[in-house]
């Protein structure tokens, strides 16, 4: 072995893994060679905002994603700063914004043509309360 070079089970290693055979610019969202983030942080955040823009939570985006809370957190905090329409949620409880959502849903369904145990069956609700939800609509 000459001196100065890896004994051949970290080189081995070190050649095995992905990461470690680019650059850590390439990985980088700040990318100093030609400035585009790279795709898969660019997945990653429209993964998050996606799953932001249907009510899920913090910590549920992050464990479902494998990333940590904070991550998720500055990727929405970015999203807002830049007025990405997916970040924006109005104050108010999860509880209500999910009963909005399935209102539109409702809306949008008896829109189609279904017909209220249809919608029920799809959506995973009582018929009485699609029932309620028409004739509130009118």
């Amino acid at each position: 072995m000459s001196p100065g070079a890896a004994p051949p089970h970290i080189r081995m290693k070190m050649t095995q893994h992905p990461r470690l055979s680019l650059p850590f610019y390439r990985f980088s969202s700040f990318n100093t060679k030609g400035g585009k983030t790279h795709p898969r942080v660019a997945r990653t955040r429209n993964r998050i905002l996606d799953l932001w823009e249907e009510m899920a939570s913090y910590a549920t985006i992050a464990e479902e994603l494998d990333i940590s809370i904070s991550t998720v957190v500055e990727c929405i905090a970015r999203a807002k700063r830049l007025k990405d329409p997916r970040a924006d949620r109005p104050f108010r409880h999860r509880k209500i914004q999910i009963a909005e959502k399935r209102r539109r849903e409702i809306r949008r369904l008896l829109d189609d043509g279904y017909r209220p145990r249809e919608i029920a069956a799809r959506l995973g609700i009582s018929k009485r309360l699609v029932l309620l939800r028409m004739k509130e609509t009118g």
